[in-house]
């Protein structure tokens, strides 16, 4: 364009402002949610005014977005730096930067434009940069339909298929950075266009689920110096005070032992946005409120396996398998997204475990429902699809059964004739001290011959046909 770059345009040098006691003060409400005090609309004004030429700039081409450069963007960088306002200065000089570097403004547009012309109540996944080339490894919701009781946005991400290796070896490096590039410009615009509906500042809720995840997904060197290189400083460069807390779900025992040491030495103002939460947080009343109700993290969890599931299409399949541990208390869920015409098969077997002979043989409640996103067979409206989220009415299909050991191998399948979310679950809820072991089956193919709708126990010792081991995604 023969411009200057940014750099070339800042001032060589800026003067050293002293610290005020209002600096101090605030830097203790960091995270408050309030619009401007008169002295923040004060210094929003002298923030602006350090970069006066590049603000005419915008201006005059239009470019001035609100989610990057409005009063309200602003008002996160001075809180985002403790409302000191040469680190605020210092911290939008490396913004602008980041901006070209990126070229963000190109993806502002984009994003906005996608998020203009979608019918739809919140952004999809669907909307990011490469997304069908991504999605094979991140299955996330990137807005659940309710927010918090606060009015925060909610952001579900699943790990269960976030292998670093297969990354790297599968899929392009380029796609990945122009998808977190997007994800987070969408993020940015979504949060200030509520900011604006709610008259508060609003963050993101991220929950991420680390269920049947392994070591090895995360140790790839190549994937964190890649990332260190293209990503590893953006979104802390051009995000202020968008992300809040950040929960993982279902770490295992080691990972928040050493996540918890970690913790120690990190800053107060990290160790206040992290948390781990035993389990799927089902039973964490406090959490539950915060990421909108107990309804909404259901769905959440429930669609962890079936958002972008393989076999969701007519005509297509999909199966899983496993040999599950449920711990006390535990349930394990497994979800598909279906369509008419297609049939779910199931085949399981809960295991004879060594303490049998003690406290009696080990068994396990099964149970079949569905959550229906249309009331007949047609393809479902956004509408209804919201409807279905946000007032979820669960369907029983087959009603909670214990089944022990003895019975050996149990079978069944179910014709859908509406489109929907099948969700089959074996709980040990009723065990408060033996953990058990099952081994999971589950298919679903689109038929032509009708099928029973019924569950078919059956007794079989030697029948393996079928038996993946694999592991399936469960909470």
């Amino acid at each position: 364009s023969g411009r200057p770059s940014f750099a070339q345009r800042a001032p060589l040098a800026r003067p050293r402002l002293r610290r005020s006691w209002r600096a101090k003060m605030a830097a203790a409400a960091i995270a408050g949610d309030h619009l401007h005090t008169p002295e923040e609309v004060r210094l929003v004004s002298r923030l602006k005014g350090a970069f006066a030429d590049e603000f005419a700039r915008r201006s005059a081409t239009s470019t001035d977005y609100p989610c990057l450069f409005g009063d309200l963007a602003l008002l996160r960088v001075l809180r985002g730096n403790g409302n000191d306002l040469e680190q605020a200065i210092e911290w939008f000089a490396r913004c602008l930067q980041k901006v070209e570097e990126c070229d963000l403004d190109n993806m502002v547009v984009a994003m906005s434009r996608k998020l203009d012309d979608a019918n739809t109540i919140t952004p999809l996944d669907e909307m990011l940069p490469y997304h069908d080339d991504i999605k094979e490894y991140v299955r996330a919701v990137f807005s659940a339909p309710r927010t918090t009781p606060a009015g925060d946005l909610v952001n579900y991400i699943s790990f269960a298929r976030f292998n670093m290796w297969a990354m790297m070896s599968r899929m392009k490096w380029s796609h990945w950075v122009k998808y977190m590039h997007g994800a987070t410009v969408m993020r940015m615009i979504e949060c200030d266009k509520q900011s604006r509906k709610q008259g508060r500042l609003v963050r993101v809720v991220t929950i991420i689920d680390v269920a049947d995840c392994s070591f090895g997904m995360f140790n790839c060197p190549s994937w964190h110096v890649a990332h260190s290189r293209d990503l590893g400083s953006f979104q802390e460069s051009v995000a202020a005070e968008i992300f809040g807390p950040v929960v993982v779900l279902n770490a295992p025992w080691l990972v928040q032992k050493v996540f918890a040491g970690a913790l120690r030495f990190a800053p107060e103002r990290f160790r206040r946005k992290i948390s781990l939460v035993a389990g799927n947080g089902a039973d964490d009343a406090a959490f539950v409120r915060l990421v909108g109700g107990e309804a909404q993290l259901k769905q959440l969890l429930a669609v962890r396996e079936s958002i972008f599931a393989e076999g969701a299409e007519v005509g297509g399949s999909t199966s899983s398998g496993s040999t599950r541990r449920l711990r006390r208390r535990e349930v394990f869920e497994h979800s598909l997204d279906l369509s008419p015409g297609q049939t779910v098969t199931w085949e399981f077997e809960v295991l004879r475990g060594r303490g049998d002979g003690i406290f009696g043989g080990s068994d396990v409640a099964f149970s079949v429902d569905a959550l229906w996103k249309a009331p007949e067979s047609q393809a479902p409206s956004p509408q209804e699809v919201y409807k279905c989220l946000t007032q979820p009415c669960w369907e029983m299909l087959v009603a909670p059964e214990l089944v022990e050991a003895t019975r050996g191998c149990v079978k069944g399948t179910w014709r859908v004739t509406r489109p929907g979310i099948l969700r089959l679950a074996w709980s040990n809820r009723h065990s408060a001290m033996r953990g058990k072991f099952v081994r999971v089956c589950v298919s679903a193919t689109d038929v032509s011959t009708p099928a029973s709708s019924q569950v078919v126990p059956q007794r079989s010792s030697d029948d393996r046909r079928g038996w993946i081991g694999c592991c399936a995604g469960g909470r």
